[in-house]
């Protein structure tokens, strides 16, 4: 009776493949028996490291999350500091907490997670899709009367929500009307957001 073994074949060792195993081993990134590599942030733009401290604890984002967002506002035409505005604030789940369906922008990353919320109609569950303007966010009529999100409407007061958003808690909706600039967003207002390229030079 054979006995199948764990021990699996050193790389060194010389072993018969089919073709079709080669083609799979020749196609792979990381050599074999070297389980993924290095992952590195995308480069190209950063901020001061005090501004970046305070836009990550504000959005809590990790670092590699706020260096995408830098290299997609970059990559734009315009103002990179405004672009980075709209990267960040146009989150679904910045705009979830903004319109008061959240108590912090942790609860909204979960509620989004957990399939709380359509726009215009659609399911969305990445709490990094950035919604554009005209679209209108709205609470699954399931989950309306669920905790946390009937918890955070009932603490909703009116005036809350920022200008380029318009709520209707009664309908458990929200729509972005306009994109938002930096001297309305609270958590960006006193920051100066100089989004500085990288300049790379050659060895």
């Amino acid at each position: 009776m054979a006995v199948r073994t764990t021990v699996r074949p050193s790389p060194e060792d010389v072993v018969p493949l089919h073709p079709a195993h080669g083609y799979r081993l020749r196609r792979q990134r990381h050599p074999v028996g070297v389980r993924g590599g290095p992952r590195r942030a995308p480069r190209g733009y950063r901020l001061d490291d005090a501004e970046r401290q305070r836009v990550r604890a504000g959005y809590e984002l990790r670092e590699r999350q706020l260096a995408r967002a830098m290299t997609a506002a970059g990559r734009q035409p315009g103002d990179a500091a405004e672009n980075l505005v709209g990267q960040l604030e146009q989150r679904m789940d910045a705009l979830v907490h903004r319109a008061g369906f959240a108590r912090s922008i942790d609860e909204a990353r979960g509620l989004v997670a957990h399939n709380t919320f359509t726009v215009d109609g659609g399911k969305v569950n990445r709490s990094s899709y950035l919604v554009r303007p005209g679209q209108t966010i709205r609470v699954r009529p399931e989950r309306q009367g669920r905790a946390p999100v009937a918890v955070a409407v009932a603490g909703y007061a009116e005036g809350d929500a920022p200008p380029y958003l318009e709520v209707r808690p009664e309908r458990f909706t929200a729509t972005l009307t306009r994109e938002p600039q930096r001297q309305e967003v609270p958590v960006l207002r006193d920051l100066p957001l100089a989004v500085h390229e990288e300049r790379r030079t050659g060895s």
